[in-house]
């Protein structure tokens, strides 16, 4: 019976360390440029300021707040988004991008401005995507018109304090920027 507690012991101290090294291997690869999205070719890194900052998120894929979520402030102006996306898609689904913004915003509980306000979006449309031939119907990665979107936000001094890098898919590319915004304000107001 002596030799059974020592084996135990043994035996748990080893289940101890496992358990406490998962958290550190689960830690590793959540940043965005560890990540697969990052190795994408047609997706540009040119906007945000802080790739490698941004971890994955909440109710948006990657995000970076450095002071948290931005509740506290209540009013907000929206910039016309910029693409640097290739193609038609991409230029349509900027367009598209400043009003889908302001709609998700609002909903959220800020107020627009045009001038003076709290905080300051600005955007840009990575990529956009409308399924060529049969792949809408045959399924599959490209089955869903689908956009990716950036989001940087300042506050009225001009300081950096949120960055969002979000994809999303919806019955038209329009739909898919909806659908990704809708997603980034939730972001936006909880911080991660």
């Amino acid at each position: 019976m002596g030799s059974v507690i020592p084996r135990l012991s043994g035996i748990g101290l080893v289940l101890l360390l496992a358990l406490s090294a998962a958290p550190l291997e689960a830690a590793k690869g959540k940043t965005f440029v560890d990540s697969d999205d990052a190795k994408e070719a047609d997706e540009p890194h040119k906007f945000l300021q802080n790739y490698d900052k941004l971890t994955k998120g909440k109710d948006a894929d990657w995000v970076y707040f450095p002071e948290g979520g931005l509740k506290k402030f209540k009013t907000v102006m929206v910039k016309d988004f910029v693409e640097n996306g290739k193609g038609r898609e991409a230029r349509d689904a900027a367009r598209d991008g400043k009003e889908y913004m302001e709609q998700w915003l609002e909903k959220q509980g800020f107020e627009l401005a045009e001038k003076g306000a709290e905080l300051v979006v600005e955007g840009n449309i990575f990529n956009a995507w409308e399924p060529s031939g049969g792949a809408r119907y045959w399924g599959g990665w490209m089955a869903n018109p689908g956009v990716g979107l950036e989001v940087m936000i300042k506050d009225a001094s001009g300081k950096l304090i949120g960055e969002i890098r979000q994809k999303s898919r919806g019955s038209t590319v329009e739909d898919a920027v909806e659908n990704a915004l809708e997603e980034v304000a939730a972001a936006i107001v909880a911080g991660k």
